[in-house]
Formats: structure tokens, sequence, C-alpha cells
């Protein structure tokens, strides 16, 4: 039986694994929280028995702006790009954002208008679909809608279906339409509202669907979940809902008493992030149900205006990604992308992967993977399992440690405990492993704002963007092992079952 609390999957369970777990007893599935029954011990405990939602191949993605397709980094000459993509594993890139309402798409070289901030032609997709075709991904194309045109929109989609054909996953109609009345984008007037919008977006489907109808339509890609709350079964009109979300703001006219955690390592991975990407998550899934369409995060990432020097560019953005990743899939969300740009960096870039020097290492394609990649890179480790219930039994309320395990085909559990504590006590958790064979990959820096050092499974993602993990041997002791997990930190627990002979 599964009861849901506020977005909280419980079970009802007979029969677990782990002998220290009673033969009846209520399981947190994935958003996992410490219960203190009168032990002394930490004890995790997964119930393997019944595998809930999958944690789809590609649920980790990217998210790049409109203005990177004629920039010519997405380029599959750039092997350092084609190897990290490769690491996080065949995915889904997102182009749009902002600057896909300030694009201009001909297919015929006519001057751009006046508005435009860059021109894409076909050739740029063309560009594009090497790099898709050398890394194994699909692409979501945003089109302009900030500039309503559906003529044009339809045009650039033709173009795109022909082109990239099995590798275009989608369009996506504009980016954030619910701030096109804000006076510092100037898209619309100050009276725009949700149902002006519905009505243009269903100019726009049905343009689509008339010259293109086996392309699936992706939005309403909207910044707050207030529009797609409002819209209701409305929202209908797309094959698959997406929200963006970003987890703090360095904005300058956000309100002061705005409920937004600062953007501050502290800030990003406290309590109050986790119930703001709960009631996030909770809002979408509403939205899912009443429309009956799938959901997706499609831009996301730690802080909102280009980002900041104290989470972006440190360890924090991994731990928090790893955790915000899992908490989303593990609700049903069919992934996310998380959004950056190819270009220079700088010293506060939110961007997964970019250049951390001049304009012509830029040109030549010479990305690194900077802290938040690691946290990707460890999520993207558990896809293809199914996500299983999981428990921490402890003496004490550990309300910054978060827990999620994921069951593959064959059998192996996967298990990530994630410290979002930034200073404490080391913490010793047991985890049984009877019929198992245990392995660890610690993910670490030498502190929360470490902008190197960084490590997954004992090694680091090198300049030339490879990775070749260390798993290390976790012996068992009574069918159990502990597990030492320090503040700022996290781990990947693998217990492969043991074949008979």
């Amino acid at each position: 039986m599964i009861v849901r609390l506020k977005g909280i999957c419980v079970w009802r369970v007979v029969g677990v694994f782990a002998a220290s777990l009673a033969a009846t007893s209520t399981v947190a599935c994935a958003r996992s929280v410490a219960t203190v029954p009168p032990m002394s011990t930490v004890v995790l405990t997964v119930d393997t028995s019944q595998p809930g939602g999958e944690f789809a191949p590609g649920s980790v993605g990217l998210s790049l702006g409109a203005q990177e397709l004629s920039s010519g980094y997405l380029n599959a000459r750039h092997h350092r790009l084609v190897r990290l993509m490769r690491l996080l594993g065949p995915s889904i890139l997102r182009v749009g954002a902002n600057s896909v309402d300030l694009s201009w798409w001909t297919s015929n070289h006519e001057p751009p208008p006046r508005w435009a901030t860059n021109t894409v032609t076909p050739t740029d997709l063309m560009a594009l679909r090497r790099l898709l075709t050398a890394t194994g991904w699909r692409l979501l194309l945003g089109v302009n809608f900030g500039h309503f045109e559906p003529t044009r929109a339809v045009d650039e989609t033709r173009y795109a279906q022909k082109i990239l054909g099995p590798e275009l996953l989608g369009i996506e109609i504009g980016n954030e339409p619910d701030e096109f009345s804000n006076p510092r984008n100037g898209l619309r007037p100050p009276t725009y509202d949700v149902s002006e919008y519905l009505s243009e977006a269903e100019d726009y489907r049905q343009a689509l669907g008339t010259t293109t109808p086996r392309v699936a339509i992706y939005g309403p890609a909207t910044g707050g979940t207030r529009w797609l709350t409002a819209m209701g079964a409305a929202a209908g009109v797309f094959t698959e809902l997406t929200q963006h979300y970003y987890a703090t703001s360095t904005c300058p006219n956000v309100s002061p008493s705005a409920a937004i955690p600062p953007a501050t390592a502290a800030g990003l991975l406290s309590p109050e992030v986790r119930q703001q990407e709960n009631d996030v998550l909770d809002a979408l899934s509403k939205a899912g149900d009443v429309t009956g369409r799938p959901t997706r995060i499609g831009e996301t990432n730690d802080v909102s205006c280009d980002g900041s020097v104290s989470t972006s560019s440190v360890f924090a953005s991994a731990l928090w990604s790893l955790d915000w990743v899992l908490r989303a899939a593990s609700s049903g969300v069919t992934g996310l992308s998380f959004h950056g740009w190819l270009g220079g960096c700088g010293v506060g870039s939110y961007s997964p992967i970019c250049v951390s020097g001049d304009a012509a290492q830029a040109s030549a394609g010479d990305v690194t993977a900077q802290p938040e990649y690691y946290g990707l890179l460890a999520a993207s480790q558990l896809e293809g399992g199914r996500f299983v219930p999981i428990r921490m039994a402890a003496s004490a309320q550990l309300p910054n440690i978060t827990t999620w395990a994921t069951l593959a085909p064959g059998g192996t559990v996967r298990i990530v405990i994630d410290d979002l504590a930034i200073s404490g006590a080391t913490q010793t958790i047991s985890v049984p492993t009877a019929g198992y064979t245990a392995t660890e990959e610690p993910l670490v820096a030498p502190s929360v704002e470490a902008r190197g050092g960084i490590t997954l499974g004992a090694a680091s993602v090198t300049t030339q963007g490879r990775w070749i993990r260390k798993a290390q041997s976790a012996p068992a002791v009574r069918d159990s092992i502990r597990v030492v997990i320090r503040p700022a930190s996290a781990i990947i627990v693998n217990l492969v079952p043991k074949r008979s002979r």
C-alpha cells in the first residue's frame, strides 16, 4: 500500500531487505529523513521488494541558450565537450533560455531585425547534428515566441525535423512567458496574462501541428509554478510540460521580503531549499495529473541571474545538484536540464561545463568540468534503475542527510548518502549487505567552498574530459558495512548480488 503525504511516498511493506528492519514497517520513499527509534546506531535499510518509478537513462541533461547555436561551440570537433557529454551518457540537450526570444531564424539569408541578438540558420543545425551523432544525445529545440511569428517557427521546425531526424526530441515554445510582461523584457504589455498566453500558444500548436504533426511540442517553460497551476487542464496543449527552477537568486529585482534562501553555500544546502524543491515538484506533479502529461525540469541551476561565487563554482553546487536530481527524478519528472554556457566561465559561473580560459580556448572547445558537473555525474550512475524505498533509523534527527536508492535490472542496489551539512560531526552509518558485495565511491573535496581537488570514486575528471573511477571495496562485518561520511560530502554505495556457484 502507498500513502502520499505532501508529495512524500510512504510505503507499508512486508519483508524488508535487511534483518535489522522489522517485518512490517513504514519507510519513506526517496525523500527520507531520519526517524528516532530507541537505538544508538544509525542504520540504513532498503526495501527491494517493491521497486517504484524508473530513473530513466538520459534523465541528467544540459541546457544552453539559443545563442550557442551560432557560436561555433556546439561542434563535434570539440573533443573535450564530446567526452564530457558522453560521460553523462546519451541524454537531452535543451537549447532555448532567454536568448531564444531574441533569436532570429532564417533559411533564406534574410537580414535580422534590430531586436535580434543572434541569427540561426540551417548550417548551424547541421553542425549541431554532428555533435548529437558523436555523443548519442537528442535535442529539445526552443523557438522564438517572445516575438510572435508562428510561420517562422514552423519553418525552423521543418528544417530541424529534416536535418536532425530522430535526434530531435521536440520543440519548446518560447521561454518563461510568465516573465514577458516584466519591464526588463518588454515582450508583452503589463496586462499580459495566462489566458492570452494560452491563446497564442494554441496558434503555435495549430501551425506546427498542420505542417510537422509528428513533432512533440513542449511548454510552457515557465519560471514559476503560478501560471502552470492556473492553466489547469488547458496545459494539455503541450505534449510534455516543462518547468524551470533555480534554488537561490542574485536577481536585482527580487523583493527583499521574498522567501528565497541567500546565494551562499549554507543557503543552497539548507532545508529551506529542499522544502522549496518539494513544493515545486508537488505543483508539477499535480499539473501532470490534471493534464495527463509527463513533466520535465527544462531549465535549472543553483542561482538565477548567471550564478554566484559563493555557490555556483564551488563544491556546494555538486552536493546540491546530486540531491536535486534524485529528488526530482524520484518524484516522477522525466529529466532535468542544467543550464549554462560553453564560453568563458568567469569566477561565479553556474555552468556545469565551460571554458576557464580566453576566447581562443573557447573557440578551440577547451571546456572543462566544473564543480557542479561532479554532482550530475554522480547522479547519472544511478540511471537505469528503479527507485526503491529507503529508511534511516537513528537515535537523533539527521535533517541534513538525504538518502536515495535504485535497483538495477540485474539486481544491483545503488545507494546515495548526501550530507548537506557544511559543518558538524562525522557520521557512521551501518548498511546491511547480506547476499551482496559492497563498494564505495565517495564524492569529496577539500571543503564546501573548494573550486578544485574534487573527486568522485577517488578520481577527478581530467582536463581532457576523461574519468576513470576507482570504486573502493567495502568489507562487510557481520553482514553489514559501516559507511563513514563527513559533513559536506556524499557517497555512492554499490551493492552487487553475490552469484551462487
